[in-house]
């Protein structure tokens, strides 16, 4: 069922009730309000006969000025009596009498058997009994008038609820149109060209609202989608190289008969080459797993215990090329993260300071924890980045613009997108005094104080 249907039917529902509700109200109110008029004058007319003949009044002529009256309705009929006798009587004899137990009721209103008249009936007492006044009128014209109401309602509400429901049939298309219009658009965009976008509405209404939702969502669709595109590329050119000096060192081993001192030089080279494409396939997986590790292992980290451990690890490679390791982890930095990706960071980090930093030089790691925020910072006496690779060292597979350096080019990047999925940022500058400086920052839920 469509959402036109929907809307029709909560439409048509909703209508009926109120329709039929204002109908009910009408013809009650409308009913009421006649009866009412004529019950109201007929039920003083006889009190007022009443009290008039207990008075000492002659009951024959007064119903009988009573009957010759034509302001309640064309024909009349009256009679006053005691119990079961009859003392006097005027009006219209043919008309429909009503019930003989309700004429001896006190003080209300009958009709006749036939509805035809109603009565109004007011006992009294004349002479000292008991006696009561009957005063009835033709009330036909009253009843024929709330029966044509009656029929109009049964007629038009019917005639009306089509006429509405048809309009909001109409109306509920009308207004999902552009959403149709929407829809076809979307499915003309195929998964090769999601550079197309939707049209903007020509008002700033939901709509241009959902449209502009729906565009957004193309661009970040089509970005990641080039970025997959090129990761893909990337990648299979990153592998290619290292399987092919695999493959053809293994072939030129092949080749011949070796020594078994030639077997075990060319089974090292081969061993080597592929624990490099082992290592790059990792790197690659682990890229492809933060977001999904990140929503599902999220946790309390002291940043600070953590970069401590790393540095006691990395320390012995440091003291292998004399290099001065100044650790500030003074203040504990506490935030939500995955442990293990930060310590892939930190780790990442380290290791590529230790790398480029000459020997008898100096690393400096410190963390602080302020303002809401932890931050991170490696710093070394190395020999700095390229001004020119400056604004490409996070991007994968980079290895500086001459590509001499070492690695899979995917180390840094790892850092980006494992700070950036933490809700942080990663810098790198040249300080002035000299080396390279990167600064990781990272959300915290609160500020620790100094140990």
């Amino acid at each position: 069922m469509t959402i036109r249907q929907r809307l029709t039917i909560y439409w048509a529902g909703l209508l009926s009730l109120l329709l039929a509700g204002a109908a009910v109200a009408v013809f009650v109110l409308f009913q009421r309000q006649q009866w009412g008029r004529l019950d109201g004058a007929l039920m003083e007319e006889a009190d007022t006969a009443a009290a008039t003949i207990a008075h000492g009044a002659d009951a024959a002529q007064m119903i009988k000025r009573l009957s010759d009256e034509r302001d309640l309705g064309g024909q009349r009929r009256l009679w006053v009596a005691e119990g079961v006798r009859t003392i006097a009587v005027a009006g219209e004899r043919t008309s429909d009498l009503p019930d003989a137990a309700k004429a001896g009721m006190s003080h209300t209103i009958v009709d006749g058997r036939e509805d035809n008249f109603r009565y109004a009936i007011t006992p009294f007492l004349l002479n000292g009994v008991p006696a009561y006044l009957v005063d009835g009128v033709d009330a036909r014209a009253v009843r024929e008038s709330v029966r044509r109401l009656l029929t109009t309602l049964i007629i038009v509400l019917p005639i009306l609820l089509a006429g509405s429901i048809s309009i909001g049939y109409w109306l509920a298309g009308r207004a999902l149109d552009p959403l149709v219009t929407v829809a076809r658009a979307l499915s003309e965009i195929k998964p090769r060209d999601l550079s197309r976008r939707l049209p903007s509405a020509a008002i700033d209404d939901e709509l241009s609202r959902l449209i502009q939702a729906i565009n957004a969502l193309l661009e970040r669709v089509e970005r990641a989608s080039l970025a997959e595109r090129r990761f893909a590329v990337d990648a299979a050119h990153e592998l290619r190289t290292p399987l092919t000096v695999l493959r053809t060192g293994i072939e030129v081993a092949l080749r011949k008969e070796r020594s078994a001192g030639e077997y075990t030089r060319a089974l090292d080279t081969a061993l080597r080459d592929a624990a490099g494409v082992c290592l790059l396939a990792d790197d690659l997986l682990a890229s492809t797993r933060f977001e999904h590790e990140l929503s599902q292992d999220r946790q309390l980290v002291d940043l600070r215990g953590l970069t401590a451990e790393i540095v006691d690890a990395i320390e012995p490679l440091a003291a292998a090329k004399q290099l001065q390791l100044e650790a500030n982890l003074r203040v504990a930095a506490v935030m939500h993260g995955n442990r293990d990706h930060l310590r892939r960071v930190i780790i990442n980090l380290l290791d590529n300071a230790v790398r480029f930093t000459p020997e008898r030089g100096w690393i400096r790691i410190t963390v602080e924890a302020r303002n809401g925020i932890v931050e991170l910072r490696v710093a070394d006496s190395g020999p700095g980045i390229s001004v020119d690779d400056l604004p490409f060292i996070f991007e994968r597979f980079f290895r500086g613009r001459r590509g001499h350096q070492a690695g899979t080019g995917l180390g840094l990047s790892l850092c980006r997108e494992i700070v950036e999925l933490h809700g942080g940022q990663i810098s790198a500058t040249n300080p002035r005094c000299g080396g390279a400086e990167f600064v990781v920052t990272l959300p915290a839920p609160s500020v620790a104080g100094r140990a």
